[in-house]
């Protein structure tokens, strides 16, 4: 695990990193957060890509357990202690999910084809392992590619539903930090009436981009939650 001491930790993601510290450590509320906030978004994320919804829990299940390091195998190095905090947990817990599906994908496809070896018998492993995987990185850029795509189109539709007005001051508001009091002044109204304002045009924006999602993908199992999640994954759109 990495150096925990606020001299190293990377402060965007310092929230992230003692959440697995205490998790690791068997700190019961840390423990049952982690699990409340990621094992069920995991599987939404996998069901999104077109994974059957019993396939994703057990799938999800294998990579929780592999956290605190209760593996098939037994025992094993928790999975959790290689989170350093260079990314959000959300992003590191997509993506390994991500590659493990597409490495049981690539397995399941070529399984009974595989090349045979004349030290096989000597070697230890799957044979699966020394076969080259160069579709990888280009199977994962199709799957980035195309949630992007429909998170891209998703918010756009959002925030063009909203007033100009109302976008213009959730703008002001959050894209260069103008109090709400001087809002009040340029409205010439209170400030309750720029917070009543700016709160429902975020439960708008949200509300939108679910529709959007729902009415271009029905089978897309996506909550707002995951939608905020993946946006900070890294994903671009």
């Amino acid at each position: 695990m990495s150096d925990s001491s606020p001299l190293t930790k990377p402060l965007k993601h310092a929230e992230d990193l003692d959440l697995a510290d205490k998790a690791l450590a068997g700190e019961d509320e840390a423990v049952l957060k982690f699990q409340q906030d990621y094992q069920p978004m995991l599987e939404r994320v996998l069901m999104s890509r077109g994974v059957d919804k019993s396939a994703a829990e057990d799938l999800v299940a294998d990579i929780i357990a592999e956290c605190f390091g209760a593996g098939k195998k037994g025992q094993t190095r928790p999975l959790l202690e290689k989170f350093g905090g260079r990314s959000s947990l959300s992003t590191w817990l997509i993506r390994i999910t991500w590659n493990r599906w597409l490495d049981l994908k690539r397995r399941d496809k070529f399984r009974g084809e595989l090349p045979t070896y004349s030290d096989d018998d000597e070697r230890s492993g799957d044979r699966f392992d020394r076969v080259a995987s160069g579709d990888v990185h280009e199977e994962e850029q199709i799957l980035d590619s195309d949630l992007s795509d429909l998170m891209g189109r998703a918010i756009k539709s959002a925030f063009d539903s909203l007033a100009p007005d109302t976008l213009l001051m959730l703008k002001l508001s959050f894209l260069h930090g103008i109090s709400q009091s001087v809002l009040a002044a340029m409205w010439r109204c209170d400030q309750t009436r720029v917070s009543r304002t700016l709160s429902s045009a975020r439960q708008a924006i949200a509300a939108e981009t679910m529709r959007f999602i729902q009415a271009e993908d029905p089978g897309l199992e996506l909550e707002w939650e995951d939608f905020t999640r993946l946006c900070a994954t890294g994903i671009e759109f």
